[in-house]
């Protein structure tokens, strides 16, 4: 498959790293629309924000991302926060190739549409033909980076391709699973981003460990009832690493949600917080997730725990 990886933040770096030294005979291309990045990356196969000590492969051509025909690649690895998939396939859907498949690795929702980031794609794209599929994972960029023993998990309806990315991530240091329950692994994420928000809330709060793990045994309880209430799956895999290692990484190493609440501890409000989390190129999907998750929640009385986190953050 010839493959594209589709702006180059934190994970798509990470991602470009990963590839490109697992199939160091295969070539790789990415595009990338912030010119200082674009230019960092042509002239010294580094990243200016991230990484800066990691020098990627020589097996990987890069591309200003308004200059790409889309129409040469099998296969699009989408690293693009929620907010902006909908334009940029807009912008593009005339020049893909009849059976792409599109990896997607956001988390989060369109913040107008509310919509998941697979149903922008398909709302966008229509009777296009195209293989769809999503990458989540319970780890931290810098960690795949470092080629620490990792876990994820790919989800597509189509079980040969969720095969065929199977084989070109997996590696010694990187064990993949595979869903063919889409919308549950795309959307997970999200409500896990939530949740961990609620974690920094209670250390911060000076609550110990044990509490932290009371609340989250009462959200788990609460989880399919939420997942109906949005139209998701009801049923809950608890050993998929999109659910459960995603939750324990978020919520327990550095993440941005930890960032987040450092900012707090700094005396900044949640909204400041989550305006210098995006000044800094790193983008908080978990913040547009809760807006909308919110108000369904806060009209569901049943669900107490969630309602407690809705009522810290809106």
């Amino acid at each position: 498959m010839k493959t594209l990886i589709v702006w180059v933040g934190a994970f798509g770096f990470a991602v470009l790293k990963h590839l490109s030294q697992n199939h160091s005979n295969t070539h790789f291309y990415a595009s990338e629309i912030n010119f200082d990045i674009l230019t960092s990356l042509q002239q010294k196969r580094q990243s200016p924000y991230f990484f800066e000590w990691v020098t990627l492969w020589e097996n990987i051509t890069f591309f200003d991302g308004k200059n790409v025909d889309y129409s040469e690649y099998d296969l699009l690895i989408v690293a693009i926060p929620a907010q902006f998939v909908g334009g940029f396939f807009e912008n593009i859907k005339n020049s893909l190739k009849s059976g792409v498949t599109i990896l997607n690795l956001a988390k989060g929702i369109n913040n107008t549409t509310l919509e998941s980031i697979s149903e922008v794609i398909a709302s966008t794209l229509q009777e296009f033909d195209y293989n769809y599929a999503v990458l989540s994972w319970g780890m931290i960029a810098q960690e795949l980076v470092d080629e620490k023993t990792l876990g994820a998990t790919i989800a597509c309806k189509n079980l040969e391709i969720a095969q065929k990315l199977q084989k070109l991530f997996e590696s010694e240091k990187l064990k993949i699973e595979i869903s063919q329950n889409v919308k549950n692994t795309e959307l997970i994420s999200s409500i896990k981003n939530i949740i961990a928000l609620f974690a920094w809330y209670l250390e911060w709060k000076w609550n110990g460990n044990s509490t932290f793990w009371f609340y989250l045994c009462e959200l788990y309880k609460e989880l399919p009832e939420l997942f109906e209430m949005l139209g998701w799956e009801k049923n809950l895999d608890f050993e998929n690493f999109a659910f459960t290692g995603d939750m324990v990484a978020t919520c327990f190493w550095f993440s941005r949600n930890r960032y987040f609440w450092q900012l707090v501890w700094k005396w900044h409000t949640p909204l400041e917080a989550y305006e210098i989390l995006k000044s800094e190129n790193k983008h908080a999907e978990w913040y547009e997730t809760l807006k909308w998750v919110g108000e369904k929640i806060l009209a569901n009385k049943n669900l107490k725990y969630f309602w407690e986190i809705v009522k810290i953050f809106m």
